[in-house]
């Protein structure tokens, strides 16, 4: 490897570059509560203890609700403080960078353009190289590879292990890659990258990531946030909107000196790896088990904003199902290994926050399983689910001031955080992936209860009795427009939302029926007040109204897909390559889509109807 230079163009930092406050402490191990941020924000105003729990001790909780909220809105102004400087000196020599690229059988053609677009990086090509991983053990790839050698600019290597790792082992092929360019000519480089196999990088990847190292000595880790591209239109699973939550949390996070790394895009300083022994193989979430590790030996991660790589997602229900499972299982696996033996070296800070990820999701995902079917049943049945007030004849005024300062005190919160990513993500965006939770807590039961009755050993790559080649039998329906009402409502399972929107849709009759009550009884001025009062101590009631509406809709989005699948656009058509060396790169109109502003109509239907029970029920308490 030739010895790092001196360059005078610099280093040129992309322009929209994350915000920092003035002082930052320079050694800050991930903080127990940053979990809790994200799940905040989940565990919304559409709450279900409001209709099921004792409403003395649902009022208390209304206290923290608004202490967050005042937190969160001093959180969010110092998120937009201060920038980094725009450059660094003409005088700063660039280092040496291994990039490394893991692969296992995702497809020849997208291996083929990431690498491509890997080797024409803005960075003079005899300072870096470009190893493929390959777990596929594939004579394709290495032929591929072989073929591309002689045309790329900087050295590109190929590396396997010689045995097909079906779990996809992504840590263990990765210290395999350390061990390999040990091997090679002038030894490792000062940096390491890490890019997924489908994650395309643009021209400024590694520039702009490698200046927020040379800018933060204590940082060990920088990490650019993942851009997709193929998102159908309209994005019928709203898969946009999750990784837009995904970047809000990612940017509290930067804030408060604990971000967490994504696992592609990403550079690292070789001591700072070297310090940590290598990539942690505990679990699947390899990449936040990095963070906490580089964490406790005192080194930062930190955020690179900007469209920096840009990949591929789930495009099937069975696919996006399996990638929230693999998440899930990686977390609970992280909240298992730092109470382990191997886990007693990081400090409790870490160790308590490393356990709260995986306690949020699976209590998480059991709560909202719970009240994902509980709640639209108990409103099907009509009978009252709200206490009335102490006379016994009316709901109580402080009950619903209550509710209604919550669901303001919930949507300032919601929109302080969609402003961190420019309205990109719906305020209700959290609720909408509600009819993902069964799924999730299947995983968690699989992890704590049941191992042997729900499924072998936990977890591996394909950690759900989903399997992968559903999300094929899929695409091969839909490119022959074929019906995939079966993979997804029968082996998928998702026929049980019709006994949701089922509950939902009896609920909304009954409430019907008490509201058009009067039309049939004489003194319709008396019976009205009397209708109103039944009403809003059933589906009525605001917050248990805008859950069983959040319910409905979120158990809506695989129904809805399955009777109207989008259309299957090949990769290709979403690409562009339009230089002599046909780099491929997202069109400027597929961009645009993953990049706009969501409508907020939704949000502002359910806020007109808390105005308008709230002025009835001032009227009628």
């Amino acid at each position: 490897m030739v010895e790092p230079h001196s360059t005078s163009k610099g280093i040129p930092i992309a322009q929209n570059l994350p915000r920092r406050p003035p002082k930052r402490r320079e050694k800050r191990p991930l903080h127990p509560l940053d979990p809790l941020i994200r799940i905040s924000s989940v565990e919304d105003h559409f709450g279900i203890g409001i209709c099921l729990a004792d409403f003395l001790d649902e009022e208390i909780t209304r206290v923290p609700r608004l202490l967050i909220l005042l937190s969160t809105f001093g959180l969010v102004q110092n998120a937009k403080g201060v920038r980094l400087p725009q450059s660094i000196g003409n005088d700063s020599k660039l280092p040496t960078i291994d990039i490394f690229i893991t692969y296992c059988g995702e497809g020849l053609d997208i291996l083929t353009d990431t690498v491509k677009a890997a080797c024409h990086q803005d960075y003079p090509p005899s300072l870096f190289r470009v190893i493929i991983l390959d777990d596929s053990s594939s004579r394709d790839v290495s032929s591929a590879i072989t073929e591309l050698q002689p045309v790329v600019r900087p050295s590109l290597h190929y590396a396997t292990r010689n045995v097909k790792h079906h779990t996809h082992s992504k840590a263990a092929n990765l210290n395999f890659g350390l061990r390999f360019i040990d091997t090679l000519p002038n030894g490792r480089a000062t940096y390491l990258a890490v890019l997924d196999v489908d994650m395309i990088p643009s021209a400024r990847w590694l520039r702009t990531v490698l200046a927020h190292l040379l800018h933060n000595p204590s940082a060990g880790l920088a990490c650019p946030f993942q851009r997709l591209y193929n998102i159908a239109p309209n994005d019928p699973l709203g898969i946009t909107p999750e990784f837009n939550l995904f970047e809000i949390t990612t940017v509290l996070q930067d804030f408060g000196d604990s971000s967490v790394c994504s696992g592609s895009g990403f550079l690292i300083r070789r001591p700072a790896l070297d310090a940590i022994n290598g990539f942690p193989e505990e679990s699947l979430q390899e990449d936040v088990l990095t963070t906490m590790a580089l964490s406790a030996k005192g080194f930062r991660t930190v955020y690179v904003e900007g469209e920096l790589q840009w990949g591929l997602a789930p495009n099937t229900v069975p696919d996006w199902i399996r990638q929230r499972q693999r998440w899930t299982a990686g977390f609970l696996s992280i909240s298992s290994y730092v109470f382990s033996k191997q886990g007693r070296d990081l400090p409790l800070r870490a160790r308590v926050s490393g356990a709260s990820f995986g306690f949020f999701e699976g209590t998480t995902s059991g709560i909202w399983t719970i009240a994902l079917f509980l709640v639209p049943l108990l409103v099907a049945t009509g009978r009252p689910l709200l206490p009335l007030s102490s006379g016994g004849a009316r709901p109580s005024r402080l009950l619903f001031r209550l509710a209604v300062l919550d669901f303001a005190a919930q949507s300032v919160v919601q929109a302080l955080f969609c402003s961190l990513v420019d309205w990109r993500c719906d305020m209700l965006a959290s609720p909408a992936q509600v009819w993902l939770a069964p799924y999730r807590f299947l995983i968690a039961l699989r992890f704590y209860c049941f191992p042997k009755l729900l499924g072998h050993e936990v977890p591996a790559f394909t950690p759900t009795g989903i399997s992968a080649a559903l999300g094929k039998a899929e695409r091969e329906a839909r490119k022959w427009r074929r019906s995939c009402k079966k993979i997804v409502l029968w082996d998928c399972g998702a026929w049980v939302f019709l006994v949701v929107l089922g509950c939902c849709l009896l609920g909304g009759v009954r409430m019907v029926e008490c509201m058009l009550s009067p039309w049939f009884f004489p003194g319709s001025m008396v019976a009205g007040r009397d209708v109103l009062e039944k009403v809003l101590v059933r589906m009525g009631w605001p917050p248990l109204f805008s859950f069983c509406l959040l319910s409905a809709k979120s158990a809506w989005t695989p129904i809805s897909y399955t009777l109207d699948p989008p259309a299957l656009v090949e990769r290709e058509q979403l690409l562009d390559r339009t230089d002599e060396a046909m780099i491929a790169h997202p069109k400027k109109k597929v961009k645009e889509r993953h990049m706009e502003r969501k409508s907020q109509v939704f949000w502002l239907a359910l806020a007109v109807y808390h105005v308008l029970f709230g002025m009835i029920s001032e009227s009628i308490s």
